[in-house]
């Protein structure tokens, strides 16, 4: 293996130390590092989807002092991963006006109808409609997204993927001894649903996984009767050391099909003859490498706590090779 690089970047606890740095090489971010630090690579997109909406002079010359390969990666130390986090707020912080509402936290409509308890136990299955495509949730059979628009009709589509990752923070590498365990949103349990004239909303909340290793996970569908796609947003509550969560969506292979608001990682598998695409929820990797056998510890990476994700499905069709 060619060696690595070693500089200052990755030496650097902070921001301070790695702009007083006058020279050395810029270590190029590992092939694999696109899902190292999600919780970095999410705030960045709040940032650059701040500047493109609600952007000033101040916010983009701040972001210009940050805006380098190496750093916006996250294959950097602790130290300095906080330094551009704190960096990217700053940003935000200097967009003009305020981020608009999340769409799960949107107040119930006057005439709406709220279904909680036995009344939304006594319900089959639950469809969750917006102006263009609409999901359908059961116990029996998952998830099913239509959209005749682009001819989409995916049962039981979404599948959540855990795997131990041995890599570092340049790349994932998989424990071959094990499989990949695999969790379907049908066994996650409704907790509410909202059905009104300008949007449906249903809440699903469990545990991916029994074992004590398990995720707890909060899934929210959002139909918005003047948006095109649904809205699906995933959060995710992490504790675990080395690993990597991933969603699938099973049978697809064009990303624009279910795009996402920053979350990092997308990839096409074929698997057992079945193509899906995949994107990474959570990357907990603890280490960094520092020349082709050093490598230094990474706490912060693991990135515990909650993550949260947003998907849209639909507005386009599955196989981006289709007419």
């Amino acid at each position: 293996m060619d060696q690595l690089p070693t500089h200052p970047d990755r030496r650097a606890t902070t921001l301070a130390v790695r702009e007083a740095a006058s020279e050395g090489p810029h270590a190029r971010p590992g092939a694999g590092s696109d899902d190292a630090r999600v919780d970095l690579k999410l705030l960045l997109h709040q940032a650059r989807r701040g500047i493109e909406e609600r952007g000033t002079d101040a916010a983009r010359r701040r972001f210009a002092e940050i805006d380098t390969p190496d750093l916006l990666a996250g294959t950097i130390q602790d130290g300095a991963a906080r330094g551009v986090m704190v960096a990217l707020e700053e940003v935000l912080s200097l967009c003009s006006g305020t981020a608009g509402q999340r769409p799960e936290e949107r107040p119930v409509d006057d005439d709406g109808t709220v279904f909680e308890g036995r009344d939304l136990r006594r319900k089959k299955d639950i469809l969750v409609a917006s102006a263009g495509s609409r999901i359908r949730w059961s116990r029996k059979g998952g998830v099913l997204l239509v959209d005749r628009a682009h001819d989409v009709h995916a049962e039981d589509f979404i599948r959540f993927e855990d795997r131990r990752d041995l890599g570092d923070l340049d790349g994932f590498v998989p424990d071959t001894t094990e499989r990949p365990r695999l969790f379907s949103p049908a066994f996650l349990k409704p907790v509410q649903l909202i059905q009104g004239p300008s949007f449906d909303r249903l809440e699903l909340r469990g545990r991916l996984g029994r074992r004590s290793d398990g995720f707890p996970c909060r899934v929210d569908f959002i139909g918005d009767k003047e948006e095109p796609t649904v809205r699906m947003v995933v959060r995710v509550t992490n504790q675990q050391d080395d690993h990597r969560l991933r969603i699938r969506f099973l049978g697809c292979r064009n990303a624009a099909a279910v795009p996402s608001e920053g979350t990092p990682g997308y990839s096409e598998v074929l698997a057992h003859s079945r193509w899906f695409l995949a994107a990474t929820l959570v990357r907990a990797c603890g280490r960094l490498r520092i020349g082709s056998e050093n490598f230094v510890a990474t706490p912060s990476a693991q990135v515990h706590g909650e993550i949260r994700h947003e998907f849209r499905l639909g507005g386009a069709r599955w196989d981006r090779n289709a007419d």
